[in-house]
Parts: C-alpha cells; structure tokens; sequence
C-alpha cells in the first residue's frame, strides 16, 4: 500500500512539476556536530545577495582552500581541442587501462580548478582505482552560460576518444560533478544522448545537484526554504551564481537539466543529497524523474549533513559511505 501511494504521488509531481511534494528531511533536523564546528572553526557567517555583488569578485572566485600535498609525479598537465581547455589528468596507482573518471569540479559556476582541490581529485583516483580527469572548464562571469557547457562537453569527447592514450579504458568512463559540476556532468549526459554517444557514458555521479537554476524553483523549494541560510550554501549565494553565469536562460535544460522532458536511455545515476542543503530537492526530483523513465539510480540523502558533505573528516562514516556506494555502482555499470 506504502509503495502504490508513493508511485501515485511521485506521478502527481511529474506531471505538475512539484518538487515540493517530493521533499524529505532524511533527518530529525539535527546539524551533525562534527559540521557545526568546522562552520564555527572557519568563522562561517551568511552573506545577503547585496553583499554578495559588492565583493571583489576575486574573493569568490579564489578560496583559500588548504593545500594536501601529494606525489607531483601522479599528475599530467594537458590543453586539449581547439579551446585549449586545461585537463589535470591523475593516476595515482600509475596503472594502465583504467577506469576513466572525468571530474566536473563546483565553484558556483565561477571559480575555476583551484590548486586546494588538487588533493581531493588525487584521492579519488587512488580511492577507486581510476585515472581521474579533471577539466578547468571556463568560468562566469568573465565566460558566461555556454562557454562551460562547451567546455566541459568538448573534454567529454576529447577523452572518450584520446584517454587510452593516458592509460584509461574509454569503455568504462563515469562522468563525476559536484555542485556546479553536477549540473555540468548531467548537461553533458544529455547532449551526448542528443548527439547519439551517450553510451561513451556507463555512469553519471552527481553530488549536490542544482538542477533547476530558476528562481521559481528557489522560491517554492521546501530544501530552499529550510535551508536558505546558516549552513553554507544558501539560497542567496544559488541566485548570485546562477545571475552571473546564465542570466535569463534558467529555463534551458543546458542550465536547468532537471526541465528535461525526455530522460530515456540515460546512464545510470549516483545522485547524493544532504539534509541541509538548499539543493537537496533538486536531487531528489532529479532521481525521481530518472527512475520513471528506467533508468537505474543509486540514491543517498544524507541526514544532518550540508552541501557536498563538507566539513566531515575524510574518515568519516558517511565519506565511507559514498566511497562504497560509488564504488558498487562503477562496479555494477562497467560490467554491463
């Protein structure tokens, strides 16, 4: 009976488009403690959009990330196609006919390939055994919507075509984003499947989703509203990076991938939301939509967590969580 009302609502909300109805806590409200202090610990305080507009943008584009130190020799610096797009290709077991991951990093839509991510992108080429290529897309407001699309869709091809090259099985890729780069790596799976090589493409991982960019959506939302201040990423900081990057074009599925009409014949899908998230329901939505149409998803909403899952130790239980679930699910897509 459970399942029949769950499948009845879940209609409901595809055909009237109502994330809200979808929206769950995954949680009692209760801010895991280990995140609360790291927000304390880097003197975390929201800003207004106001704010947000008077900073020197540079601010924004830069943060002060720490820098992890790992071996210089598991990392190859390229420029590739006519653009001369920047790819850090890591290998850290220096292995041959690896996985290929190809990393769509976040950043709002405007910070670039920082070196403080550098360390983060190593690991998960050691964590799962893949040659990770990360692609230093193009960035707002300086490149505004569609100069990331292009890029990060123009690497995509690049390395379906060229990662044996590097020591990568093009038969195995997996498309990974994280906040902006989720939007990216969903957009990119979608243009593969309008041009016909979506099958380059066994997985799409997608952590902490903006899938629709509208302010409608930031305004009816329940995860917007909950969330809209007091746990990093807020709802003021998702209209200023959305108003930079693509300005009026919150509509178009290569900004707002989730207003897609058709999800057939897509690649399976991670999709990891948090609690605390004002994108939390995007995700949801977004795995919904994927399942009505068939196509297989791995979904975690992550109780008293924030966007990405930042501020959690790398050893955490949660970080090994996704680690397992990630894993199984290259396992299960690069079998088939």
């Amino acid at each position: 009976m459970k399942k029949l009302l769950f499948v009845i609502v879940l209609h409901m909300c595809l055909a009237f488009n109502c994330q809200q109805l979808l929206s769950q806590t995954c949680g009692t409200r209760q801010l895991d403690p280990r995140v609360a202090s790291f927000l304390k610990m880097i003197g975390y305080q929201d800003m207004t959009i106001e704010q947000l507009r008077n900073l020197p943008i540079a601010l924004i584009k830069y943060p002060s990330l720490p820098l992890i130190p790992y071996p210089k020799e598991d990392v190859q610096r390229i420029k590739i196609t006519a653009d001369s797009i920047p790819v850090l290709i890591f290998n850290a077991t220096h292995g041959q006919n690896l996985p290929i991951i190809i990393n769509y990093h976040g950043g709002g839509f405007i910070s670039p390939l920082v070196p403080g991510l550098e360390h983060s992108l190593w690991q998960d080429s050691k964590t799962y055994g893949a040659i990770v290529f990360a692609v230093d897309y193009r960035v707002a407001p300086e490149n505004k919507f569609p100069a990331s699309v292009n890029d990060s869709y123009n690497a995509f091809k690049w390395i379906s075509e060229h990662g044996s090259k590097f020591g990568g099985d093009t038969s195995r890729i997996a498309l990974l984003g994280i906040s902006a780069g989720a939007n990216l790596a969903a957009v990119v799976t979608q243009k593969a499947k309008k041009e016909g090589i979506v099958s380059r493409i066994k997985l799409q991982i997608l952590n902490g989703l903006p899938g629709d960019c509208s302010p409608t959506n930031m305004e009816t939302s329940a995860s917007y509203q909950e969330n809209a201040k007091g746990y990093w990423q807020t709802k003021a900081a998702s209209y200023f990076a959305v108003e930079l990057y693509a300005p009026g074009q919150y509509k178009n599925p290569e900004v707002s991938p989730i207003v897609t009409d058709d999800f057939e014949g897509l690649p399976p899908a991670v999709i990891i939301t948090a609690e605390f998230d004002p994108l939390r329901d995007d995700g949801l939505f977004y795995a919904a939509k994927l399942r009505k149409f068939g196509v297989k998803v791995w979904g975690k909403c992550f109780a008293g967590q924030i966007h990405m899952l930042l501020g959690l130790p790398p050893d955490a239980k949660e970080i090994k969580e996704y680690e397992a679930l990630v894993k199984n699910a290259m396992k299960e897509s690069f079998s088939k």
